[in-house]
């Protein structure tokens, strides 16, 4: 079996597409290292943890509604609390309920920290970017910047990285703004001007699509799935922004997407980039209906059918050269 490097880009509730897409890539090709984003680092996570058969069961089955778990105020106020929830604790949702799903899915694989998740034959002495089968990538807002996770754990938080719960970095991954709360987690005092914990949140808002993570492997490719359809260059989306509102949507949307989007308008990128059109389905809508997820699941799984049937690595590099890491 042929051997990739995967990375899953953040869609919220349409994790069942991402999931549709790697379970028929694992027909062909074993998952080297793999990382994502929000649900894209959910989906990693199982994967990484060799749940890969049962992505489906994980991501279609799964009751999403059941992640809603309101706050005091919400339960007890309705939609005024959930207002004052989102105020003064950051988020409607407490997000206490995904954390355990993620947590002991994991546990049930034998996988809790990133230590259970090393590489066959790496030590301490290999360097982080290759030392682990899982990346997760997650914003930093109380410095402003992204975080790596293991890989920037020792470096900007002090915290050795194969002691870091999988967990805590997957749910910080997913903290969509203003839906689910911030996730916190510990910090090495001396590295925060005496602070003693990080306040993080969706990846997404930095890097929804990290497809240039893993360009430091010449041997085998990164294969990338997305959660929209290929778009041209002169057919990109059109942001109306007519009112504060669309104007805030335009702005998160673009806050969200352009940083990866320079990637994706290359040639040597989009072509080793399965594209899942998920038009239709939004990202927080935790209540759809089973028969949604199935046909999330379905077109992921032939969008990656429609991706192999052209793509060949040996080609791709002879044409493209060997990636370099930006």
């Amino acid at each position: 079996m042929l051997t990739t490097d995967l990375v899953l880009e953040g869609g919220g509730v349409k994790g069942a597409a991402l999931a549709g897409a790697v379970h028929r890539l694992s027909h062909d090709y074993a998952f080297h290292r793999v990382a994502g984003t929000s649900a894209g680092a959910i989906v990693a996570g199982f994967v990484a943890a060799g749940l890969q058969d049962r992505l489906d069961d994980l991501t279609v089955s799964t009751d999403l509604a059941s992640f809603l778990d309101e706050g005091a105020g919400g339960r007890f106020l309705g939609r005024l609390g959930n207002g004052l929830d989102l105020l003064f604790r950051e988020g409607i949702y407490r997000g206490v309920a995904l954390h355990q799903w993620i947590e002991e899915t994991l546990a049930g694989a034998g996988v809790r920290t990133f230590g259970d998740l090393r590489l066959p034959g790496t030590s301490r002495r290999t360097p982080q970017e290759l030392r682990y089968r899982l990346v997760v990538i997650v914003s930093d807002i109380s410095r402003g910047r992204m975080l790596r996770l293991p890989w920037d754990s020792e470096a900007l938080l002090g915290i050795d990285p194969d002691r870091l719960p999988i967990a805590d970095a997957i749910r910080a991954s997913a903290s969509i703004p203003y839906f689910f709360r911030p996730w916190h987690l510990p910090i090495e005092p001396s590295l925060a001007h005496g602070h003693v914990e990080l306040v993080l949140t969706d990846g997404g808002m930095l890097s929804n699509f990290p497809v240039n993570l893993f360009d430091d492997e010449p041997e085998h490719p990164t294969i990338g799935v997305k959660l929209s359809a290929r778009q041209p260059l002169d057919h990109q989306p059109w942001h109306e922004t007519d009112d504060p509102l669309s104007l805030g949507k335009a702005l998160v949307e673009t806050m969200t997407n352009a940083h990866d989007q320079r990637y994706v308008d290359q040639e040597s990128v989009s072509s080793r980039t399965v594209f899942v059109d998920t038009t239709g389905v939004s990202s927080t809508d935790f209540t759809i209906p089973y028969d949604v997820k199935m046909r999330l699941f379905g077109d992921g799984q032939r969008a990656a059918e429609h991706f192999l049937a052209s793509w060949d690595f040996r080609r791709w590099t002879e044409r493209y050269g060997v990636p370099s890491a930006a």
